[in-house]
């Protein structure tokens, strides 16, 4: 089991304390492709920040590929995230003075890996994105999809176990957000990568092989998405 919450529960305290989940039980296998789903407030971005250990929990238990998740220092959290979780964000989390191969190089500096080898990664995995023509540009010169590429690019070049999306679609309009999804579709399928997407849209959590319906703090249903459109978003095309 790669990832696995055993009563997990969080609180935020401030004039009236939030209990934002309320005794989460989960499992996903290595190589799964997983949909969080549930509106807004219904506490499945306070999950994903807690399966990216970008926020603690109270009580329970997270295992990590068998370890235990808990009381970590900042630099064990971020050397965790850094050797084996990509992130993919809503609003792309591009640095704007950076130019897309400096973006995508970034998490390889934080590993200690020398100029040359953090450029031929980056341009490799651009390359895969069909943005090789665009390595030199900057944020501000390229479109909603072509900003995404670039974040899945990025969150890719570490070679992580798992990738956690937060509404990768979004900031993009209905076409982009189906080449998107179709981009991580083919890294599940192709790549065997582990996927967990979070979403408030049904269209997007169809995607994906398994729906996790989330709503107040408590998971109400896991549905094996049998019937999923993962083919139609997997068109070949995607990748240049």
């Amino acid at each position: 089991m790669l990832l696995e919450l055993k009563d997990i529960n969080k609180t935020y305290f401030g004039a009236q304390p939030l209990h934002v989940l309320k005794g989460i039980n989960l499992s996903i296998d290595r190589g799964e492709f997983v949909s969080i789903m549930g509106a807004s407030g219904s506490g499945k971005s306070t999950l994903l920040n807690i399966l990216g250990i970008l926020d603690n929990y109270d009580t329970g238990e997270y295992w990590l590929d068998g370890r235990l998740i808990k009381d970590l220092s900042e630099k064990q959290a971020a050397d965790y995230r850094n050797r084996m979780i990509g992130f993919i964000f809503q609003s792309y989390n591009l640095i704007g003075f950076k130019t897309a191969v400096e973006n995508v190089e970034l998490p390889l500096f934080y590993q200690g890996i020398g100029r040359r080898k953090r450029r031929q990664m980056a341009m490799e995995y651009l390359d895969r994105m069909g943005l090789t023509q665009w390595a030199t540009h900057f944020p501000n010169e390229m479109s909603g999809g072509q900003k995404q590429r670039v974040a899945i690019a990025r969150a890719l070049v570490t070679h992580p176990d798992i990738i956690l999306a937060d509404e990768p679609t979004g900031a993009l309009d209905s076409k982009t957000s189906v080449e998107i999804m179709g981009l991580l579709s083919r890294l599940n399928r192709e790549d065997k990568m582990t996927i967990i997407v979070v979403t408030h849209e049904s269209g997007v959590a169809n995607a994906a092989d398994k729906i996790i319906h989330i709503s107040d703090g408590v998971i109400g249903s896991i549905e094996q998405n049998r019937d999923h459109s993962a083919a139609r978003f997997g068109s070949g095309d995607l990748i240049k």
